[in-house]
């Protein structure tokens, strides 16, 4: 008899339209499947229906005035660049320039729903429980209403579209002479698939692609909660551009800086302050005693095994997180969930790179010193605001973790008034000058940016209580601090 997993993924191709869906939202979810069903979950192809090229068509001719709906018929494409169950996308010509353009698929009717929850509750191995739990179905139904409205990607877009250039992944910028209600016009990328790349053992393409996940949350707030490599591509210049952006959805602004602490935490591989920014992540308010079970939970669980691959000791952290989150709370938001879902995907890109040959460089880890540096480039306005200042230096400044662990502690003992200073350095065990003098660095930078975290922090709470000319002073201060952190942290990163 066939393993489970290969009868699972054999059942959901045959079965068709949500059912390949629901195998997309599976993919990568270890909170609800072993590794084993993730695997084969993974070589499903979305057998998701598309506008023909004829109704394609129809709705160019009825979109735009007819000079322009001839000339983009003239230079469209055979076959759609992309289908979902959303979305229908081809590639045209306008006025010299190579444009993707998209329209929606029909929404998925509430009895297709209903009649696909009732069919996936007869999936009754002992494998799937969790899988096919009420709270999953309706996650799912949350998950798959979350992309329908065209307006909706198309402000996500916009958004986006204000970083052009700044952000560490480059986006989809829509044109606005050409995106109406019902179609979205925008310039495509060419770029090199970034899933070649990875099959090849590119490791630093998947670093790349790890700093833009954590890039959406820290600094944009969004986060796709479908992130595809199929929708990735790599740029001459070596940027990631992003195809399409399938299903954005926001991060509640209050969870941003928590989030922030707790893939710190996670990093540096501090339970107690993973336990302590996790469970407000997932509950909203604090629970002592959920932080306790919580605690007793990852005690528990032990990191997955792949057989025969190699897996990145950062995305099996988190994984272990999101099972011990799991069993604690059957109901999480679908943002926190979708970051997990995309770190563990990381994950799995990173094992294949390494499997292809490439070095064995974790790179959640390594996507660290980028994603600080941007967010210490654009949130330095916030200087303004001493109190919103405070909050959003500890936070970020908590992700340069490593050399970076005494920052924290100075840090958590300004935020509670109670200010002791002391560097603790450790020499580096390297069996070479080398491999010394590089950690040595390490640890003077390190200890260099724990003394500009403490500057800036108290210039914003003493500048605030201050006199005029000192309060000038601390702002003064205060600039300083911010143009040295990120100095040292490029250096770092």
């Amino acid at each position: 008899m066939r393993p489970a997993p290969t009868r699972l993924r054999e059942a959901l191709e045959l079965l068709g339209g949500l059912y390949t869906t629901f195998a997309q939202f599976l993919a990568f979810r270890a909170d609800l499947l072993g590794a084993a069903y993730l695997a084969e979950l993974r070589q499903v192809r979305l057998a998701a229906p598309s506008v023909s090229r004829d109704a394609f068509i129809d709705q160019l001719r009825s979109g735009y005035p007819a000079a322009v709906a001839d000339e983009l018929i003239g230079g469209l494409d055979a076959e759609p660049v992309w289908a979902t169950e959303h979305r229908t996308a081809f590639r045209a010509w306008h006025q010299g320039r190579r444009l993707v353009l998209q329209v929606a698929n029909p929404a998925v009717p509430d009895a297709d729903l209903k009649a696909f929850s009732a069919g996936i509750a007869h999936l009754g191995h002992k494998d799937l429980i969790r899988a096919t739990a009420p709270e999953t179905i309706a996650q799912f139904t949350e998950w798959l209403r979350q992309s329908e409205p065209l307006s909706q990607e198309r402000n996500y877009l916009s958004v986006l579209g204000r970083f052009r250039g700044e952000t560490l992944a480059d986006y989809p910028a829509p044109l606005e002479d050409l995106s109406t209600d019902n179609l979205l016009a925008w310039p495509w990328v060419e770029g090199v698939p970034v899933a070649q790349l990875v099959g090849k053992g590119d490791s630093e393409v998947v670093t790349k692609i790890a700093a833009a996940v954590l890039e959406q949350y820290c600094s944009l707030a969004i986060i796709d909660a479908a992130l595809d490599l199929d929708q990735m591509a790599l740029t001459r210049d070596g940027r990631i551009v992003m195809h399409r952006v399938s299903r954005a959805m926001a991060v509640p602004p209050p969870q941003v800086n928590t989030g922030m602490k707790y893939l710190a935490a996670v990093l540096l591989g501090e339970s107690a302050a993973m336990v302590q920014t996790l469970v407000p992540l997932a509950a909203g308010q604090p629970s002592p005693e959920q932080e306790k079970e919580l605690m007793n939970l990852l005690s528990g669980i032990e990191p997955e095994l792949k057989v025969h691959l190699w897996f990145p000791r950062a995305a099996a952290a988190f994984e272990s997180n999101w099972m011990a989150l799991a069993k604690l709370m059957k109901k999480r938001p679908l943002y926190l969930d979708s970051l997990h879902r995309n770190l563990e995907a990381v994950g799995y890109w990173n094992a294949a790179a390494v499997a292809a040959g490439g070095p064995m460089a974790d790179a959640i880890a390594d996507a660290h010193g980028p994603v600080v540096a941007r967010v210490l480039r654009t949130q330095a306005g916030l200087l303004a605001n001493r109190r919103a200042a405070t909050e959003w230096a500890t936070g970020a400044g908590l992700l340069a973790f490593g050399a970076m662990r005494e920052m924290n502690r100075v840090a958590e003992e300004i935020r509670d008034n109670n200010l002791t200073m002391g560097v603790d350095i450790r020499e580096s065990s390297g069996t070479g000058a080398g491999e010394a003098g590089a950690g040595n660095r390490t640890a003077r930078m390190g200890v260099l940016i724990g003394l500009l975290l403490v500057v800036l922090l108290v210039s914003l709470r003493w500048g605030a209580e201050a006199g005029a000319a000192p309060m000038q002073l601390a702002k003064l201060a205060s600039v300083a601090a911010i143009a040295g952190l990120f100095w040292l942290v490029a250096k770092l990163g």
